[in-house]
């Protein structure tokens, strides 16, 4: 339509959610923590009362009738191991006005656009058009969730609930399709059977998997992708990671000796308190890393880009090959 360039006032307006979440990034952490502090509270007490047992998921919502409203509210469920079959309903409602009116006023204006369209544009096609531009502002939803749960996780009320083995926070339509916030997954698991399912090559993309204190040594990981995913307490002695991706992953007090980590993308990953020992991260890329309290003996960094915040502090550093920073 003339005079409008909805891609442009589209830019315009993320820009703007961006600049003011990253503003206001401390506040929006708190709300989310207070409100899932008070949520917890509701699931425990249902629990005292015997109305809900342990509970395995914790499921928001974005509800489009929502959004045609205009009514900025995430819904929340908590369900058991049986997750939508858990006939208990225990809801509340997340408020995010902040983040989406900033889509409702996407939203005006195309409206605004379908009323001078003559009948071009029908209804549909304009709800469409908001529907498809929500996506956007439901990653940022999710990111202050997932980036807000690591201090829920610390409240009193978290604590208390009783919660399944495997306990997931998630997002997505109702009843549908979902990402995965968070998880925490203390099920037991067997070393053999997690190496091979690894080195299966069935799949090479993971997201939250939880592998922690297993002897996960002489394995082939070449080529796999990590994302939010823990090893810590593993022994990968006399493996393999050679070109593969780790983001946002935890390596804490794992031990690598004489382990290949070449060509490696890792990004905002944890190797603090791990023993590295005759490890190669030659022609590697590494970004935001901590190697906060490890031992490293005769670690070769050479042809690597160590990029911003690499954090040495406290490590024990011999006989290592570190090349300057570009």
């Amino acid at each position: 339509m003339q005079g409008f360039d909805l891609q442009q006032k589209s830019k315009e307006l993320l820009t703007g959610l961006d600049d003011y979440v990253k503003s206001h990034f401390e506040q929006f952490v708190k709300q989310y923590v207070d409100f899932f502090s008070a949520y917890c509270e509701k699931i425990y007490q249902m629990q005292q009362q015997g109305k809900k047992g342990a509970i395995a998921y914790i499921h928001f919502s974005v509800l489009r009738t929502n959004i045609l409203l205009r009514k900025h509210v995430i819904r929340v469920d908590a369900y058991d191991e049986r997750w939508y079959m858990d006939t208990v309903e225990c809801s509340s409602g997340y408020h995010v006005e902040d983040i989406y009116c900033y889509l409702e006023k996407y939203g005006e204006i195309v409206e605004e656009m379908r009323s001078r369209s003559n009948g071009k544009i029908s209804l549909a096609e304009a709800q469409k058009k908001v529907f498809v531009e929500s996506n956007y502002y439901l990653f940022y939803t999710a990111e202050l969730i997932r980036l807000g749960m690591r201090k829920a996780l610390q409240t009193e009320s978290y604590q208390k609930i009783r919660r399944e083995p495997c306990f997931v926070v998630c997002m997505g339509g109702f009843m549908d399709r979902f990402d995965i916030l968070y998880k925490d997954d203390c099920t037991i698991k067997d070393s053999g059977e997690v190496k091979r399912y690894l080195q299966s090559q069935k799949k090479t993309l993971f997201s939250y998997e939880i592998y922690e204190n297993l002897d996960l040594s002489k394995g082939n990981y070449e080529g796999l992708e990590f994302q939010y995913s823990s090893f810590a307490g593993c022994d990968f002695t006399h493996s393999s990671w050679n070109k593969s991706r780790l983001a946002f992953s935890n390596f804490q007090n794992t031990t690598l000796k004489d382990t290949k980590m070449e060509k490696t993308k890792i990004f905002d990953t944890d190797f603090s308190g791990a023993t590295l020992e005759q490890v190669s991260f030659a022609g590697a890329k590494l970004k935001y890393i901590s190697f906060v309290g490890a031992r490293l003996f005769q670690v070769d960094f050479s042809k690597a880009l160590l990029a911003e915040n690499i954090n040495f502090q406290d490590a024990q550093i011999v006989d290592c090959k570190l090349p300057e920073r570009r």
